[in-house]
């Protein structure tokens, strides 16, 4: 019934509106598609993603070797300075010119175990002085290794190892949230103009039964079957519907232009509706549910990731609370030379042993102040995540409660509208024989038309409760598989 009844109101819309261009036909899961893969949201979406993913390789990245050409290859200076003459002894200023070039490698690579960093280099450099004691001198390091450490030993790139995949799952999660978000409001859109296009034909048919019913009247008004006021209430109706159907009409187009806007169709485009049926036996269930969410809702990353930074935080503060201690060693060779070939002749060795202590005498209890700050950020994370679990599960064990009685509903809706189209068929063959009066006809018409509705009110929560638990899981309960979204 409800497919005929579409079919021949989209069949009214395109005798009385000339298509603008194409017509398209769509059901939910192609609407759905569209928004979830074309729509501008969508795209903004995965942008936000991919920027996400880039900085997750930029982090894979920067735990290989590291390869740096450092190079200053002009480097030239004019300049007034200082000199003692000790035969005259007397200061006086001299002019100072020279030009100096430069160029090296370094690598580095960390040490993820302990946090600590190797690196190794080779330097080469030429300094050419002018004047009176012009020369010119070559500057080599052929090679020099070292490694600096944290003597505390916080060790940040054990946390960064934890916490940024976390991160990217949090993105890919947020993605598909995001996207199913998208969905869920195409899905609206989808049933507001299929409402919109039901209340128009529904319209377009009480104008033609409205026509038809005071063209009878007037004949039973001629042997006064019926009073003029009857009459003149069923002309009222008339006009009614005409204003009804004007109403009708522009909501309609209006439905349509914003479903097409928002699926990126081409502008002036035409929407043919294929409502969709109701699946049998798709229940979901709750420990199900709520599985899924723990795994794929990102507002439990978001919060695990919380608590995981916050535990950071405090740890350095912890660390860091009482001093800081580093280490840094190096062992290469180094040269100076007239020539360049002589510059790597005979290298001498360059060793570097540095230790830096840092500890605060006095500073009115700021370093422990900190770590107690970072301490009580734990203790709010922890809760958030209790709390966000709390939230986050009660909110799917309303909506699946709420989806798995939309089914009876939307059965009891559609009993009702059979009862009622049915009362309308018997009173309106009765009102055409006499045997019924304009009150028992309108009321009728009306319990028809309030009926019809209801039916596809309640077709449209079930499914807007359905894409809202897959929203709140990620899951796909038809196709048994979890949504993912990431290219």
């Amino acid at each position: 019934m409800m497919r005929r009844i579409l079919i021949l109101g989209f069949a009214v819309l395109l005798t009385a509106f000339p298509a603008a261009g194409q017509t398209v036909v769509l059901d939910l899961d192609r609407t759905v598609s569209l928004a979830t893969g074309a729509s501008i949201p969508a795209q903004k979406y995965q942008s936000l993603y991919d920027a996400s993913h880039f900085a997750y390789l930029s982090w894979e990245a920067s735990r290989k070797p590291q390869f740096l050409l450092e190079s200053t290859p002009v480097t030239y200076q004019r300049y007034m300075t200082q000199r003692y003459l000790s035969e005259k002894d007397v200061d006086v200023y001299r002019q100072q010119q020279y030009f100096y070039a430069q160029a090296g490698i370094s690598a580095t690579q960390i040490f993820e175990p302990l946090g600590g960093l190797f690196y190794a280099s080779t330097q080469v450099g030429w300094l050419r002085t002018f004047g009176d004691g012009a020369q010119s001198q070559f500057m080599t390091v052929p090679f020099s290794v070292g490694y600096r450490q944290d003597l505390l030993f916080f060790n940040p790139l054990k946390w960064d190892k934890k916490i940024e995949p976390l991160r990217l799952t949090q993105a890919e999660k947020e993605l598909s949230y995001a996207i199913e978000t998208t969905g869920e409001k195409a899905v609206e859109k989808f049933f507001t103009l299929a409402l919109a296009q039901d209340q128009y034909l529904m319209a377009e048919e009480y104008l033609a039964s409205c026509d038809t019913i005071y063209a009878i009247a007037e004949r039973r008004y001629r042997i006064a079957s019926i009073s003029k006021a009857e009459l003149g209430i069923l002309d009222l109706q008339r006009v009614n519907a005409t204003a009804t159907f004007s109403n009708a009409r522009i909501a309609r187009q209006r439905a349509i232009e914003e479903l097409a806007v928002y699926l990126g169709l081409e502008k002036g485009v035409e929407i043919e509706l294929v409502i969709p049926s109701v699946p049998s036996g798709l229940t979901v269930n709750l420990a199900e549910a709520i599985a899924y969410a723990r795994e794929n809702n990102p507002n439990f990353i978001e919060s695990q990731l919380a608590l995981e930074e916050a535990r950071r935080d405090a740890e350095e503060a912890r660390v860091k609370k009482n001093l800081s201690l580093s280490l840094d060693v190096s062992l290469g060779l180094n040269q100076i030379a007239n020539r360049f070939s002589a510059a790597y002749t005979h290298p001498l060795m360059q060793d570097l042993a540095l230790v830096s202590l840092s500890v605060p005498l006095f500073d009115w209890g700021k370093r422990r102040q900190t770590w107690e700050s970072a301490v009580s950020r734990v203790d709010a994370a922890e809760r958030a995540v209790e709390e966000n679990a709390r939230d986050t599960e009660l909110e799917v064990q309303l909506c699946v409660e709420e989806f798995n009685e939309r089914q009876a509903l939307l059965e009891t809706a559609q009993h009702a509208l059979d009862i009622a189209e049915d009362v309308y068929t018997q009173t309106l063959q009765r009102f055409i024989k006499g045997q019924a009066d304009v009150y028992n006809l309108s009321m009728a018409q009306s319990y028809w038309q309030t009926a019809r509705q209801n039916r596809m009110a309640s077709l449209q929560n079930y499914w807007l409760s359905y894409y809202e638990v897959r929203r709140l899981t990620l899951y796909d309960y038809q196709r048994r598989q979890p949504i993912r979204y990431v290219k």
